[in-house]
C-alpha cells in the first residue's frame, strides 16, 4: 500500500492562489483597486479608520510624494468587490503600547470598520509589521483571525499560524518576476499547492515612479485557469475549513463541518468534501 498524503486544493479543485494586501486607504489607492479590477484581480485593504480624510505627505529616498487618506465616504466606493481589514485606528506600533492600548486599537477600528461593511471583519495587518509575543494572543481576544506581517519569505507557502501570516514578498522586490515564473509552472504531482501573496503600499509607485512595471506583473499573474485570485479574508477561511475537517479512524470517510465547500487530492484523486456532508475516500 503506498504511503498517502491528503494534499489542500483550493475551490474547484485548483493547486494555485493569488492574494495582494495594500495598506493606509491612501488617494493612491483609487488608481491600483482600478488596475486590480481591470484584470479581475482582488485584494485586502487594511485602513486606519482614525486617519481617514487626513492629508500628509511621505518623502523616500530623496522623493516627497502624497500620503493623503481617503475621505470616509470614499471608503466602500473605491474598496467595492475587495476585503476590508484592520491596521489599527491610528497606525499605532502595537509592540510598543500596552496591552490595553493595542487592544482598542485593534477593537476600535474594526468595530469602525464593520459600521461601513455591515459584516464582522477578522483580518489585519500589523501597523509598521510588528508585535510581540503577546500580541497575537491580543488579536485573537480581538476576534482576529490572521494578520499580515512584513517579512518576505520568497516561497509559495501556506501559514500554519494565520495571526503570523508571512506574505511571499512585496510588489517591490527584485524578486518578483522570477517568483512569478516560479510560481507559474506547472506542478508536479508531488508538490503542494501553491500561495502567491504580494503586499505594499500604493503611495510606493509614485516614490519608485513604478506603475507600469506592477501593471506588467498584473498582465503576467491574471487569467490562469488554475489560479484562484482571492482576497485575504477568503483564503484563511477557505484553509480553516480543511483544517477543520473532521476524519474516521481509517481516514475512508471524512466530514465537513463548514459552511463552504472544500477540495483535496488523495492518492492521485481529487476529492471535493461539500458543506455538512461526508465523503468516502480511497475508491
Amino acid at each position: 500500500m503506498a504511503l498517502r498524503r491528503d494534499f489542500l486544493l483550493f475551490p474547484e479543485g485548483k493547486r494555485k492562489a493569488v492574494t495582494f494586501s495594500y495598506d493606509d486607504a491612501v488617494t493612491q489607492d483609487i488608481r491600483f483597486v482600478s488596475m486590480l479590477n481591470r484584470f479581475g484581480l482582488k485584494g485586502t485593504f487594511n485602513i486606519n479608520t482614525g486617519l481617514l480624510g487626513q492629508e500628509s505627505w511621505h518623502t523616500q529616498n530623496g522623493k516627497t510624494v502624497t500620503h493623503n487618506k481617503l475621505q470616509p465616504e470614499q471608503i466602500l466606493e473605491v474598496y467595492s468587490g475587495h476585503e476590508l481589514a484592520v491596521h489599527g485606528r491610528t497606525h499605532l506600533d502595537l509592540a510598543l503600547v500596552p496591552a490595553g492600548t493595542a487592544a482598542y486599537e485593534v477593537t476600535a477600528d474594526r468595530r469602525a470598520i464593520e459600521e461601513m461593511v455591515k459584516h464582522p471583519v477578522t483580518g489585519m495587518a500589523y501597523p509598521f509589521g510588528t508585535y510581540t509575543e503577546e500580541t497575537p494572543g491580543i488579536l485573537k481576544n480581538c476576534g482576529i483571525e490572521y494578520s499580515r506581517t512584513t517579512h518576505s519569505t520568497h516561497t509559495f507557502e501556506i501559514p500554519e499560524n494565520f495571526l503570523f501570516w508571512d506574505p511571499t514578498c512585496h510588489h517591490e522586490d527584485p524578486k518578483l518576476f522570477s517568483l512569478t515564473d516560479q510560481f507559474l509552472e506547472d506542478l508536479e504531482e508531488k508538490d503542494k499547492s501553491r500561495l502567491f501573496y504580494i503586499w505594499g503600499h500604493s503611495y510606493e509607485f509614485d516614490v519608485t515612479d513604478t506603475w507600469e512595471r506592477m501593471e506588467e506583473f498584473l498582465k503576467r499573474i491574471y487569467g490562469h485557469g488554475d489560479v484562484w485570485y482571492a482576497t485575504n479574508g477568503e483564503i484563511c477561511s477557505y484553509v480553516r475549513a480543511v483544517r477543520a475537517l473532521k476524519y474516521s479512524a481509517d481516514g475512508s470517510y471524512i466530514y465537513n463541518p463548514s459552511v463552504q465547500d472544500v477540495w483535496l487530492r488523495i492518492q492521485g484523486k481529487d476529492y471535493c468534501v461539500p458543506s455538512g456532508e461526508t465523503a468516502k475516500v480511497g475508491e
